[in-house]
């Protein structure tokens, strides 16, 4: 078992560390430290160097077999079914657009950073994928940005995910909770396409970005990442 603290956040005098399995071991082995374990949907950092090592380190190792990279995860399959959840209408959207920004914009450099993302956070990109390719992602508009940012800052977003059987486009948040953003009509469901291959292009790679409107600076921006289920 690795206790690697790649999430760590410091909450009063104790850690809390992000961790994708285990928790309930985990936190035995942490019983006589103020270390608490959190499950999470969110431990990028992770599952970038759990790629890394399955790609670049493990294939070197004498014995090594391919089928012991797949470790299982947190992912779901065809067999879930989960109904996603409509937000208070106090914290919906009033407009949402499909868009993308260059790869470039989010490595050393680039324009969007820490600084300039509100309550959001950025998680770590794969300095191996193409620099001139580029993220898609989801704007929300409304009126109550700051509302809605802070609202998604004291959860934990995962991810969207458009599902375009039923037409819906989803936010994951916390272990396994789905909100349902909106309906797509067939042009959106169209764009919802492009966006699920911008995805796939890019190892899951997304964002959200919540603003009052076009021109104001997000209130809150989440750069993220759909951690493949094996993982």
């Amino acid at each position: 078992m690795f206790l690697t603290t790649f999430f760590t956040a410091t909450v009063s005098h104790y850690l809390i560390i992000h961790c994708s399995r285990s928790v309930e071991k985990i936190n035995i082995a942490l019983s006589e430290i103020d270390v608490t374990a959190k499950p999470s949907r969110c431990t990028f950092a992770l599952a970038q160097w759990i790629e890394e090592r399955n790609r670049d380190v493990y294939p070197k190792m004498e014995g090594y077999q391919p089928s012991m990279s797949g470790i299982g995860g947190i992912g779901g399959t065809f067999l879930d079914i989960q109904t996603a959840v409509k937000l208070p209408d106090a914290l919906r959207g009033e407009k949402y657009a499909f868009v993308g920004l260059p790869l470039a914009e989010f490595i050393q450099g680039g324009s969007v950073s820490e600084e300039n993302i509100g309550v959001g956070r950025l998680c770590p990109v794969d300095h191996s994928l193409p620099a001139d390719s580029f993220v898609q992602g989801v704007v929300i508009l409304t009126s109550r940005a700051k509302a809605l940012a802070s609202w998604l800052a004291g959860t934990e977003v995962a991810g969207l995910k458009a599902d375009l059987r039923k037409r819906e486009l989803v936010m994951e948040t916390d272990i396994d909770n789905q909100y349902l953003m909106a309906k797509l009509n067939e042009d959106q469901r169209t764009e919802a396409a492009n966006f699920e291959e911008g995805k796939d292009a890019l190892n899951g790679l997304h964002f959200i970005s919540v603003q009052r409107d076009e021109v104001d600076d997000p209130a809150g921006f989440w750069l993220l990442r759909e951690i493949p289920g094996n993982l």
